[in-house]
């Protein structure tokens, strides 16, 4: 069997090829941009194949007359997935897929759409405000902070903003409109890191739960809005039930990322936002045995797999993101009120414990010298041919740097 997987420069997409390629599947890679000197998992088949960027008019298309050159059985769209969704009908006519509705798709991205849905089904999530009632919140309570994000994900963190100065809100929300089109606002939801939750979720095409996995977070980068950097595998499976309804009610299909955080004030796991894809965290799951890739794949061939209704991988293994998890020590270090011990002394911590191997593997060494070469200023010269203006779709698409 054949799949093709975007996104195979960054952390999912790899990790899904790997995982399929294991486990005896020929996998294709494609990707917006490409590695330096046409470097590329042992594991692809092939070089990987050129896409425009997942904005682009072209993506469409391009995707479409890729899907007729290499005829995978399975498309799994790690990238560019709001478009595939639309064109939905004419992937199904090239290949197969887990992609929900447009509509369904939205209900997730639009956060406003989500916290509203989240509300109505008595699912916990942090309230809501329209500017002028977040002003007054903020000055009724001198100890209150809300927190201004794009109202559609970008991802990264990008342009989300925790304020508690009422007089600079509107300043702030208008910043994140201008850049971004829209925002929402919500009350900040206090607690630690080590109170985010990530539940990793998989359903069929009936809006079965056929796959999780949930993660304690330890440590994030940057702090606060960034990626896992640091995390442990945990079997708290009443979060997921609690989220089950809302997946129902959309008629879901595919991955959803769900971030959660308990609240130190009530004890409640309330949704902060849900991400319609593969997570860049993927490979945590994988290395515990929940090969999410592989149980998409055998779904959408019309494989009907059994529910999951307890967890199927090992409580309290450790997932380290080793440089970007350095980063956030020496960040953490170099703040003005930091403890040396009290840092090093948690540091010490998180690389202890049964940790997953790094998604950055040496017996796949190809993306990891891509990676150590992409740090450096000359990548930009051996990556010039992938620039958006130079794509073309139709045959010789998948042209090298």
């Amino acid at each position: 069997m054949k799949a093709l997987v975007t996104n195979c420069t960054r952390n999912s997409g790899l990790t899904a090829l790997r995982a399929l390629a294991g486990a005896g599947w020929s996998v294709l890679g494609a990707d917006d941009r490409l590695f330096p000197l046409g470097l590329h998992s042992r594991f692809s088949g092939a070089p990987y194949e050129r896409l425009p960027a997942e904005d682009d008019p072209l993506f469409a298309p391009a995707l479409l007359d890729l899907l007729d050159r290499v005829r995978p059985d399975v498309l799994i769209p790690t990238r560019g997935i709001e478009t595939a969704c639309r064109i939905r009908a004419e992937v199904a006519r090239r290949s197969r897929s887990l992609l929900p509705s447009p509509d369904a798709f939205e209900g997730l991205m639009d956060k406003a759409r989500l916290f509203e849905r989240c509300a109505a089904l008595g699912i916990p999530a942090p309230r809501s405000f329209e500017p002028d009632e977040a002003i007054r919140f903020l000055k009724q309570d001198p100890g209150a902070k809300v927190v201004v994000k794009p109202r559609r994900d970008v991802g990264g963190g990008q342009g989300v903003h925790f304020v508690a100065d009422a007089d600079r809100l509107a300043e702030i929300h208008e910043s994140v409109v201008a850049a971004h089109g829209a925002a929402v606002i919500t009350e900040y939801v206090p607690g630690p890191t080590e109170n985010l939750r990530a539940a990793h979720l998989l359903f069929d095409s009936e809006s079965r739960l056929i796959a999780f996995f949930v993660l304690r977070k330890l440590r994030i980068w940057p702090p606060q809005v960034g990626i896992t950097v640091a995390a442990d595998s945990t079997h708290e499976t009443g979060l997921v039930e609690r989220l089950l309804p809302l997946f129902r009610d959309l008629g879901w299909q595919g991955p959803a990322d769900a971030e959660l955080k308990i609240d130190d004030r009530d004890g409640e796991a309330k949704v902060i936002e849900i991400n319609p894809r593969f997570s860049g965290a993927i490979h945590f799951p994988i290395a515990c045995g929940v090969n999410m890739p592989l149980l998409f794949c055998r779904a959408a061939l019309g494989e009907r797999l059994e529910e999951a209704s307890r967890p199927r991988y090992p409580p309290g293994m450790r997932y380290l993101d080793l440089g970007r998890w350095l980063a956030g020590v020496a960040a953490e270090l170099r703040e003005p009120h930091s403890s040396l011990s009290a840092t090093l002394g948690r540091a010490w911590g998180e690389l202890h414990g049964r940790r997953v191997g790094s998604v950055y593997e040496f017996t796949d060494p190809a993306p990891v010298l891509a990676k150590l070469l992409m740090m450096l200023p000359v990548h930009r010269r051996l990556l010039s041919r992938t620039a958006r203006e130079d794509f073309r779709p139709g045959p010789g698409s998948g042209d090298r740097a």
